[in-house]
């Protein structure tokens, strides 16, 4: 009896330092952005030519798109791609290649398909991360915030119009977008135990992209 106890024990141990170590691993991708540095950020002009396609002329061709995130084939599965940086929290979050398992182990993942593509194609970028590390506190942002997206030296601004709850077998989120959007998605309930029957998602639109400088 006593051997069984102590195997049960040695098992309940090494689940928890599995996911113990998971769980510290994917806030490592977690870093601190002070307001105080956010607030330089609008002082860089917006690059006109990038919200053309926005406003301008060049919205039709962007219904037009050919190259969506599968079809890039800049960065391998898992590779880090940019940062997300929500500035309620004063927090920068590294982001990375596919939404599959392993990507979202290290942090936030970027959703690779047909219907997305990477911010500066001005489609749909879809990007997730699980409720228990990095999007902890998630639904918290409110409608008309803005969240930023670092990504192959540009600074997307997007702006929060609108937040959800659907359930996990939901297919109408991740669809194709006329207009820059950035989503963010989630598992919810955030304090479910277990297998999150249902998703919270976060969508917001495109506003300005300004160059990241670099420190002096």
């Amino acid at each position: 009896m006593n051997k069984v106890l102590a195997g049960l024990v040695v098992i309940g141990l090494s689940i928890t330092f599995f996911y113990g170590f998971q769980w510290w691993n994917s806030t490592q991708a977690v870093e601190k952005v002070s307001e105080k540095e956010m607030e330089t950020w609008t002082k860089s002009p917006v690059l006109k030519d990038e919200m053309k396609i926005v406003d301008g002329p060049q919205k039709e061709k962007a219904r037009d798109r050919t190259h969506y995130t599968i079809d890039n084939d800049t960065y391998e599965e898992g590779q880090e791609t940019g940062r997300l940086v929500i500035p309620q929290f004063e927090k920068g979050y590294k982001t990375y290649w596919g939404a599959d398992e392993s990507s979202l182990k290290q942090g936030v993942g970027m959703y690779v398909s047909q219907w997305t593509t990477t911010p500066d194609e001005k489609g749909h970028t879809v990007l997730s991360g699980h409720r228990e590390t990095v999007f902890t506190k998630l639904g918290d942002v409110q409608k008309g915030e803005s969240i930023f997206y670092e990504f192959e030296g540009k600074r997307y601004e997007y702006k929060v119009v609108k937040t959800w709850v659907t359930s996990e077998e939901d297919r109408t989120v991740i669809v194709d977008k006329q207009d820059p959007t950035l989503t963010l998605t989630t598992c919810y309930p955030f304090d479910f135990v277990g297998d999150a029957p249902e998703r919270y998602i976060l969508q917001a639109a495109l506003i300005s992209v300004r160059e990241i400088e670099s420190a002096a």
